[in-house]
């Protein structure tokens, strides 16, 4: 009987405990909220664009590379559509094209531009643990666009609550702020199409050294499988998909070297039957195009492939 009894005692301890963690987990979750200028904080408005905006329209979908680089404005005058820019960060990969099929419908055009580094392995291809974790943070439901919820869920969540105490602690104990290393990369400073613009007018200005380096092509199989997927489930929903190249900077074209570019291209041809827009032979854009990276376009870089993406949309569309 007494055996029991312990036994007994040991679970309600056990079970208290529980209680207790969830209360403090709970706590932390509720007293520390996202970092309302986080870059990742844009995220709620392109999400709002997605469910609310009327199809038809134009989601344009990648890394930073579309969120500096196109000026979702010019596109929906020249094209009379409603033009949505998801692009926000390479290292999120293929989930915001997950969030996107939640809320595809008949006659919307998707555009697709990945980076080059999505294509590295598959850990840069479904996204990156630590960054996925910030994005989750600002819509939970989220944790359902992963590639893998059920397995990731444990870790995405941990990751979060980590990164939360450490936000309280570095607050309370080192006085951390996080305006001193957000620089001009802020959640509020996208237009209400979903563009980045935090990197024009005032900030225009600024003088950035940009790395000569190669673009990282690399041919991951399940990058191809997943891409093919989508656009048949476009297809399916009456959506049109199209392939768009990501912005580049003529001398990071060269290093590269055409050949390793265009295999890029041509298995993307061969592997899937999504349509490129983009014309090969005026790939590279000039250097003093870009702004801070070999993959984020100036004021006139920006300017330049939104003419030509809308340009190759007409053709595409039949509208000229």
């Amino acid at each position: 009987m007494t055996e029991k009894s312990d036994v007994l005692k040991l679970l309600k301890h056990a079970a208290l405990v529980v209680v207790l963690v969830v209360i403090l987990i709970s706590a932390i979750f509720i007293a520390t909220p996202p970092d309302d200028k986080h870059l990742y904080q844009a995220s709620l408005l392109k999400s709002n664009l997605l469910r609310t905006v009327p199809s038809p329209r134009i989601i344009i979908v990648g890394g930073s590379n579309v969120a500096f680089g196109i000026d979702s404005e010019l596109m929906e005058q020249e094209l009379g559509i409603p033009v949505i820019n998801d692009g926000l960060h390479v290292a999120l990969g293929i989930a915001p094209l997950n969030e996107i099929k939640h809320d595809l419908r008949a006659g919307d055009i998707v555009i697709i531009s990945l980076e080059y580094y999505n294509f590295t392995d598959e850990a840069s291809f479904y996204g990156q643990p630590q960054y996925l974790a910030d994005w989750v943070e600002f819509s939970p439901e989220r944790i359902w666009y992963l590639h893998d919820p059920y397995k990731q869920m444990p870790s995405i969540f941990t990751m979060m609550l980590e990164r939360k105490v450490n936000r309280q602690l570095n607050y309370y104990l080192n006085g951390f702020s996080y305006e001193s290393g957000r620089n001009f990369y802020s959640g509020d400073l996208f237009s209400e199409h979903g563009d980045f613009i935090g990197h024009l007018d005032e900030n225009g200005n600024k003088q950035f050294e940009i790395a000569d380096s190669v673009y990282p092509i690399n041919l991951i199989e399940n990058a191809y499988v997943f891409l093919e997927d989508f656009n048949q489930y476009a297809l399916s929903k009456g959506a049109t998909v199209y392939y768009e190249a990501q912005a580049h900077r003529q001398t990071n074209c060269e290093r590269t070297g055409k050949k390793s570019l265009d295999r890029f291209f041509n298995r993307l041809k061969t592997k899937t039957t999504i349509p490129l827009l983009t014309n090969l032979d005026q790939l590279c854009l000039p250097d003093d195009y870009f702004y801070d990276t070999p993959y984020h376009l100036n004021q006139q870089g920006r300017r330049v492939r939104t003419e030509r993406l809308i340009d190759s949309l007409k053709i595409a569309l039949g509208l000229e």
